[in-house]
Parts: C-alpha cells; sequence; structure tokens
C-alpha cells in the first residue's frame, strides 16, 4: 500500500496521529484493491494537539464546536467554555472521523478524488443520519376534542358537582378555556424513550391536560358547589334524625 503525501497509512493509521481531513489532488490515478484512484493530502494531528486546538478556540468557535457534536449525538452540554465532557467528545469524534476516512480510502478510494472530508463533513454526516445515540427521545401527543364533545363532559361535571346543567354562557367561557389548555405544549401527552440497556428500552409516559379533571376542580371551588354540598350535609343529617 502506498503512503499519501500527508503520511497517512490506510491500511494501519499511523501512531503518529490521527487523520483530521483528506483533500483531493492533481496527481495520477493510482491502482488499489478497491479500483483506481489519487492519493488524498492528508493532515494528521496527536490527540494532545487536539485538545490544545480545542482550548485556544474562543468561546463562539467552542459553543459552535459543542452544538456540531451535540447534533451528531455524542450527548455533550453546549457551552462556549471549555468543558471536560465537549472535549471528550471533541477526541471520540475525531477518531471516529480517523476510523471512517480509513474505511472509505479502502473501500471507495475515488470518493478523494473530487471530496475534502474532515470533521464537519463528518459530524454533518452523522447528524443527517441521525447520529449516534442521542439519549432520551421524547414524542408529544397534541390532544383535540370536538366542541359537542367538549360540551357533553362540561355538562356532565355541572350536574354531577351542581346537579344542574351549564348554561350556554358557562359552556362558551369553559370550552374555550379547555381548547386553550389543550393547545398548550407544557399540556401535551408525551412519551419519553430513554437508552436501550441490555436490549430493553426504558420508556415513561407522562399524561396530558385532563378537561373532566380541570373541570372538577374549578368547579369544586365554586361557592355555589360548596352551599350544595353544606345544604346537602344538611339534608342528609335531617334524615339520619328522622325529620
Amino acid at each position: 500500500m502506498q503512503t499519501p503525501a500527508g503520511g497517512a497509512n490506510y491500511n494501519q493509521p499511523s501512531s503518529g496521529g490521527l487523520i483530521t481531513s483528506a483533500t483531493p489532488t492533481s496527481g495520477a490515478r493510482v491502482p488499489f484493491q478497491a479500483g483506481l484512484a489519487r492519493l488524498p493530502q492528508t493532515k494528521q494531528e496527536t490527540e494532545s494537539s487536539l485538545v490544545q486546538t480545542y482550548r485556544k478556540m474562543s468561546p463562539a468557535m467552542r459553543q459552535a464546536l459543542a452544538q456540531q457534536l451535540k447534533d451528531a449525538g455524542y450527548g455533550n452540554p453546549v457551552t462556549g467554555k471549555f468543558n471536560i465532557r465537549v472535549r471528550e467528545a471533541f477526541l471520540n469524534a475525531s477518531r471516529d472521523l480517523n476510523d471512517e476516512i480509513v474505511t472509505r480510502f479502502q473501500t471507495d478510494p475515488s470518493y478523494f478524488d473530487t471530496n475534502k472530508y474532515d470533521l464537519t463533513t463528518f459530524l454533518r454526516e452523522q447528524s443527517n443520519a441521525g447520529g449516534k445515540d442521542k439519549g432520551p427521545t421524547t414524542v408529544r401527543y397534541k390532544q383535540e376534542l370536538r366542541p359537542e364533545a367538549i360540551k357533553a363532559t362540561i355538562n356532565e361535571v355541572f350536574m354531577d358537582v351542581l346537579g344542574r346543567g351549564a348554561s350556554e354562557e358557562e359552556v362558551n367561557k369553559y370550552t374555550q378555556r379547555i381548547q386553550t389548555k389543550m393547545g398548550k405544549t407544557k399540556n401535551m401527552a408525551s412519551t419519553t424513550y430513554g437508552e436501550t440497556v441490555g436490549g430493553v428500552q426504558e420508556r415513561v409516559d407522562r399524561p396530558g391536560f385532563e378537561p373532566k379533571t380541570y373541570l372538577y376542580e374549578q368547579l369544586s371551588n365554586n361557592n355555589e358547589a360548596k352551599q350544595r354540598s353544606i345544604f346537602g350535609f344538611y339534608d342528609a343529617f335531617k334524615r339520619a334524625l328522622g325529620v
């Protein structure tokens, strides 16, 4: 196997560092097991030099790098400050980049005839492909009820708590409130899928806004409801005395 000008050995990565980029050259195409290809110009860096590069970045550049890493699934926080977890994510991504360049050259060397490949390219591909394990994923469910269904629920609760149906004005008031609350993100039902461990994935279901519960809470604090409760207790007391 020939070694390109940048010093990278595509059969076995050099112990001098990680391949951090591969750039097309205008040299002659030479035969490889996977076909004809030009030897790209490569750049290699030690892990120590990569850490120093990260440390010397401006806060804005560190923030941008952290966001790229997170989007690619490396599970790091997004911050412009020097951060150990971002540093480790950066090193892990650089190692993965090295492996991808080696694999790509061994299986598809002509790719580098016209394409430059570096960390930015690699992270973009990872992000577009869904990245690695990105940790918990949450799915929200927006609830929608027809006005007649909401009206029926309102009348049911009014009859149960107050002993009467709701007026049109009350129906309109509570219908509007219920629709507003159902539309808020914080009130939506959700399912969160955690990381898969030992072939088992954790799932957490969170119930959404419940119109009937909301109405019971609202009406139980109503003066009319309290008055009805008092009279109901008084009637029961009288019946117990045989009055």
